[in-house]
């Protein structure tokens, strides 16, 4: 049995077909999919309510930035790991991510080795942390 089993995840996307494709890459027996938002309005909302341990953000948003939008993710769910997911491949983008905590970026168009195997790597990572948590 998998050290991760069951963590939950988040999906932020304003592509129906990728949160979708994500959701059947996702979920089983190490994941569970809780939810998804279309816009960053909505992940708001959802997020207000919702627990994750893994949230899935794509960059760019019809009503947002998906940068703007992790800022107020660590913010509020300090604790959840932010594995961005998108299409934008510019440095500054990337570098401003990673610095803004985000604990993994896979760009589209994706394979679903890469997702599996980058969720699996914050996985570990999580569960370091709260063993940490726990003992300390």
């Amino acid at each position: 049995m998998p050290l991760h089993q069951g963590l939950s995840v988040f999906i932020i996307d304003d592509n129906d077909m990728t949160r979708s494709l994500l959701r059947v890459i996702i979920q089983g027996d190490k994941y569970d999919v809780v939810g998804d938002a279309g816009t960053a309005e909505a992940a708001r909302l959802r997020l207000r309510s919702l627990r994750a341990d893994i949230i899935c953000l794509d960059v760019v948003m019809p009503d947002g930035d998906g940068l703007e939008l992790l800022e107020w993710i660590r913010d509020k769910q300090p604790r959840a790991a932010v594995l961005m997911v998108t299409a934008s491949t510019d440095r500054s983008t990337v570098e401003q991510a990673l610095r803004s905590g985000a604990k993994g970026y896979i760009v589209k168009p994706f394979n679903p080795g890469t997702v599996m195997d980058t969720l699996d790597k914050i996985a570990v990572q999580i569960k370091a942390q709260r063993a940490t948590r726990q003992t300390g």
